[in-house]
């Protein structure tokens, strides 16, 4: 993942939070169509599109949209977040969406700003009941809270205590029958197995 331009949109993020933003394409309704959801995220003002593929089975492709400022927003009003960066994740083969996310910038209050807004919409899942891939620690990666709705577990990282990186927090919509493909998704090698 381009690590050092998601860095890069965040920080810029910051110095233009007075920008007007659209909301953000997937929420508070989900998203059905893979090219319908990247069509939308393509019309916001992003700075730039990147594309990254991942061949390991099943291959997948993720399209990111940097802003350089806001790309879009949660919510509206004084409880709106801005998101300063959208990843969106489908099948190589086929072009079904099975993962979309965006970037806000870290801080405590608009992490709770985002907790409330999900909460508001989705049904939570008592942490004993999430799906093994979200119980794994991650290095410099906390997942607070998990969701569901219309097929996708809808959930909210930030960075762990202590991380160096602490810059962002995210969404993750990933389809719960094909879950951790896009920025979660682990390649390895045949020697791995």
């Amino acid at each position: 993942m381009k690590r050092h331009l998601l860095l890069l949109s965040c920080c810029l993020a910051l110095s233009n939070a007075a920008q007007a933003a659209s909301a953000c394409p997937g929420f508070p309704a989900l998203a059905t169509s893979g090219d319908t959801l990247l069509a939308q995220v393509r019309a916001l003002p992003p700075v730039g599109i990147d594309r990254e593929g991942q061949a390991c089975a099943p291959a997948t492709v993720i399209d990111f949209a940097y802003s350089g400022g806001v790309l879009c927003s949660f919510g509206a009003g004084k409880e709106a977040v801005e998101a300063a960066t959208s990843a969106v994740t489908r099948l190589a083969d086929g072009g079904e969406l099975v993962e979309y996310l965006y970037l806000f910038p870290y801080a405590p209050a608009t992490h709770a700003r985002l907790l409330a807004l999900l909460g508001a919409r989705f049904t939570p899942v008592d942490k004993a009941a999430w799906p093994a891939f979200l119980q794994r620690a991650r290095p410099g990666k906390e997942t607070t809270a998990l969701f569901t709705h219309g097929g996708y577990y809808i959930s909210l990282g930030k960075p762990a205590e202590g991380d160096p990186a602490e810059w962002y927090s995210n969404v993750i919509f990933e389809k719960m029958d094909q879950p951790a493909l896009g920025v979660r998704k682990v390649c390895k090698d045949a020697g791995d197995a």
